[in-house]
């Protein structure tokens, strides 16, 4: 039996050494062609999945492996506890980082075929959202031989995921008043984000008190060299991520512009 727990709790589905996991290893690069072989596959097969029987029990199946991914992350901190010993609670480990909330957000969009969730989730995940895929921090002590790896991988992947099935099988598109319910849910985040990082020993939400844990080379991280106080790095944050916005607007209009153009061509001939 105690071979068995300490499998579970010091090996699976504990904490390594740093270093365990190294960015733009062989590691790092399968859940990214993972994901682009995934989209590939959703645009392939969007009519075909549009017109599945079963279409509306895969959507649901999906949102649950999503809910499993994220609830899965407070079931391991609960058995295993935090990867610094010296925390004594789990308060600075509340569900308020923006991968968390575009998961849950996701698993209503898909699940409802909501078009207001699809216009949070698609400027959310395709903007904010890839930075933790460029440099996943937080799993520095945790790769392919812990739950960890996995966990992060789904959690941060699934919601892009989501918002590309909505987009070529459901004919989903993104607004521009899109925009101003993507701010508000990033600024009611940051809000509650605040208030906890002001008020909880040691909490980092959105990471705005001291970047990344082991300042991995993160956005944050560099925000951090470049505006030292907070209200600083949050002013610099707002202009990258509102111009990150228009620029994911702007690039889905111009691509699905080029896309009717070609198709408009090839009719022609």
């Amino acid at each position: 039996m105690e071979v068995w727990v300490q499998f579970f709790k010091e090996g699976f589905f504990g904490y390594g050494e740093k270093g365990d996991f190294q960015y733009y290893s062989i590691e790092h690069f399968i859940p990214l062609i993972f994901m682009a072989a995934c989209i590939f596959l959703l645009y392939r097969y969007r009519d075909a999945l549009r017109e599945w029987k079963h279409e509306e029990n895969f959507r649901f199946i999906f949102a649950f492996v999503m809910l499993l991914a994220e609830m899965s992350y407070f079931w391991r901190l609960l058995y295993v506890g935090s990867s610094n010993p010296e925390e004594q609670t789990l308060l600075d480990k509340l569900p308020l980082q923006v991968c968390e909330w575009t998961c849950i957000t996701a698993i209503f969009m898909i699940t409802k075929k909501s078009r207001a969730l699809y216009q949070i989730c698609f400027y959310v995940c395709l903007t904010v959202g890839i930075f933790p895929l460029l440099t996943p921090t937080v799993i520095t002590t945790t790769g392919p031989t812990y739950y960890r790896y996995y966990q992060y991988w789904m959690e941060h992947i699934l919601p892009i995921l989501a918002v590309f099935y909505m987009t070529f099988v459901h004919g989903f598109r993104p607004k521009m008043k899109g925009i101003a319910l993507a701010s508000t849910f990033m600024v009611v985040l940051v809000v509650f984000a605040l208030i906890c990082n002001f008020n909880i020993d040691g909490a980092n939400y959105l990471y705005l008190a001291k970047g990344t844990a082991d300042g991995g080379g993160s956005v944050m991280d560099v925000l951090m060299k470049i505006a030292p106080s907070v209200w600083g790095r949050l002013g610099l944050l707002t202009v990258i991520v509102t111009a990150m916005f228009f620029m994911a607007y702007g690039a889905f209009v111009g691509i699905e512009k080029l896309a009717k153009h070609k198709n408009k061509e090839k009719h022609l001939v």
